[in-house]
């Protein structure tokens, strides 16, 4: 792992420990989808022991692949697991309490003894007291949670080490791998990093939030392995992963830069200040821009209506919704009196310093990734437009002319991203859209996306550019899942409850709510969540309003409805529209 290897995917068995049979069955088809190596929970001795058997029974079927152990506030267990697996991982949050040294100076001995790897996984979820009493739960915080294990590795001089900084949050998970990456290299360490977007969820919702994450850094030549959590059987993980792995260009862990380096790594949000126009820019919600398109939805509207449709026929519009609000190309807009407030024209940058006539309310010029240096300069002078960059491809170098633009303090106009994709297959639409151009809004940039497709219809457009938008933690337009991807640790099948607690809430927007298969990580992961439904037991649920504990121990039939009860009874719900 490192160096020029490929980058490594893996995944997580969400079977029992001991249940040999079924772990090995299920990492069998992991392998066989595409992993490399898959982890396994030890949440006690017994499991950790129960390993050997699992090693045992996979290399005697001729699956001879690394085994990780995932360890959870016992130190005892890591030993036990260290001589039977290739890897252990423990998190630092709960590893142990004071005496950091003592116990991890004890498993080093054990794991370099049997060659056996550590990760230093940190989890947003799961920070220390101590670390959340002096940085709080900020990326500052969990990259010194790391570096106090890794700092022991490097005096101890025990090389066979990953470090993973994990988060739900796409920004946090961001800016803590960046800044542990700049960490590393003030204090000459070059370890592997391992990138994973944790309680991302399932289906398009949770492969984007993973891309917004995992895509982000990889195109920024940060991680060296990765896992696609999702909410789904393991082996599913696998295929998306490596549409990941393509759309951010990575054959092999060797960096395609030096991040530290690179004057567009913020490890901070602030969001770039632009003036406002119209419902544009100005520290507004980003907007959304999809094209019109007569079939197949000439009498249907998406679920979620984009701010702006653009088309390019004005022919086409006939007897159109009177909230709409049009983008025409310029010379369509000039041949018809059409409303100020509802329909505006888009310009080349040239005709817009050319032509006479332009809008009382609103101008879109489009600019390439080439021209923004000229049309700082051009615009500077003019009406105040909305600029629309073209981006033909999402290289550092459209990065670097967009950031240029940005950056420019006497360049304040609103600027919206628009690219352009024909990929075929949905997942990987989805997966490259959001690994190209979630930094636009990670970093706070951009102030709307235009996506499009031949292919796809407006509702499909729309629907990913939000989606996009609410990963990024841009704008939040629809209920935001917080959903684990279940382990070895899951007492209840938490793919069909996502499923019905979905289906039961998906309309109320205004709401996060988590759902967690165990106490391990849950309630960290989930404070910013409103609604936690969080497994406590065999059978058993706990049920959190904010960060607070509100019922305990509730039998597992009845927790989806004891959730929507205490949903309603907080004052949060709203039938259907």
């Amino acid at each position: 792992m490192g160096g020029d290897e490929p980058v490594m995917i893996q995944s997580m068995c969400s079977v029992s420990t001991m249940d040999t049979e079924a772990c090995v069955e299920q990492s069998i088809r992991v392998f066989d989808a595409g992993a490399t190596l898959v982890r396994i929970s030890a949440s006690n001795i017994k499991e950790a022991r129960n390993l050997k058997n699992i090693r045992e029974e996979l290399s005697n079927r001729g699956y001879h692949f690394p085994l990780s152990a995932d360890v959870h506030f016992n130190p005892s267990i890591a030993e036990n697991a260290a001589p039977l697996v290739e890897k252990v991982r423990i998190n630092p949050g709960n590893f142990t309490r004071d005496d950091i040294q003592g116990p991890f100076l004890k498993l080093l001995v054990i794991c370099r003894q049997h060659k056996t790897a550590i990760r230093i996984g940190v989890n947003h979820g799961s920070l220390s007291e101590r670390i959340l009493k002096k940085y709080g739960d900020s990326p500052e915080g969990m990259v010194e949670s790391a570096m106090e294990y890794l700092r022991i590795c490097q005096l101890d001089q025990f090389n066979d080490v990953v470090v993973s900084l994990k988060s739900s949050n796409t920004r946090i998970m961001i800016y803590s791998n960046r800044l542990l990456q700049m960490r590393m290299a003030e204090e000459n360490m070059d370890y592997p990093i391992h990138l994973g977007v944790t309680e991302a969820g399932e289906g398009e919702e949770g492969r984007i939030r993973s891309a917004v994450g995992i895509g982000t850094l990889l195109r920024e030549g940060i991680g060296h392995t990765i896992r696609v959590s999702l909410t789904e059987e393991p082996e599913q993980e696998i295929p998306a992963a490596r549409k990941l792995l393509e759309a951010a260009g990575r054959t092999s862990s060797s960096m395609i830069g030096k991040p530290s380096g690179q004057k567009f790594l913020k490890t901070t949000y602030q969001k770039r200040k632009s003036k406002k126009t119209g419902k544009i820019g100005g520290g507004q919600v980003p907007v959304v821009i999809t094209r019109f398109l007569e079939e197949p939805l000439k009498d249907q509207r998406p679920a979620i209506e984009p701010d702006y449709v653009f088309v390019s026929d004005h022919e086409l519009i006939n007897d159109n919704p009177e909230d709409r609000r049009y983008i025409l190309n310029a010379e369509s807009w000039l041949l018809d009196e059409y409303s100020q407030e509802r329909f505006f024209p888009l310009f080349s940058l040239q005709d817009f310093i050319d032509f006479e006539k332009t809008s009382e309310v609103l101008n879109f010029v489009i600019i390439s990734p080439g021209d923004t240096k000229r049309a700082c300069e051009l615009l500077k002078t003019s009406k105040d437009p909305v600029c629309i960059i073209y981006l033909h491809d999402a290289t550092g170098e459209s990065r670097q002319a967009f950031t240029n633009m940005a950056e420019d303090v006497n360049f304040n106009l609103p600027v919206i991203i628009m690219a352009s994709y024909n990929e075929s297959n949905r997942e990987k639409f989805w997966i490259r859209t959001a690994a190209e151009l979630a930094w636009y809004f990670i970093d706070g940039y951009a102030d709307g996306l235009w996506l499009d497709h031949p292919f796809s219809d407006n509702d499909q457009l729309s629907a990913t550019a939000f989606k996009i938008l609410q990963a990024t933690r841009a704008r939040m337009t629809a209920t935001d899942y917080i959903a684990c991807p279940s382990c070895g640790r899951t007492l209840f099948n938490i793919q069909d409850t996502l499923r019905g607690i979905k289906a039961a809430t998906s309309h109320l927007n205004h709401l996060k709510i988590a759902v967690m298969g165990c106490i391990v990580n849950g309630p960290g992961e989930m404070a910013d969540a409103d609604y936690g439904y969080v497994g406590s037991g065999r059978g058993k649920i706990s049920l959190y309003r904010n960060k607070e504990i509100v019922k305990k121990n509730i039998p597992q039939q009845n927790a989806v409805e004891e959730l929507l009860n205490l949903i309603k009874t907080n004052g949060d719900w709203h039938d259907r529209s």
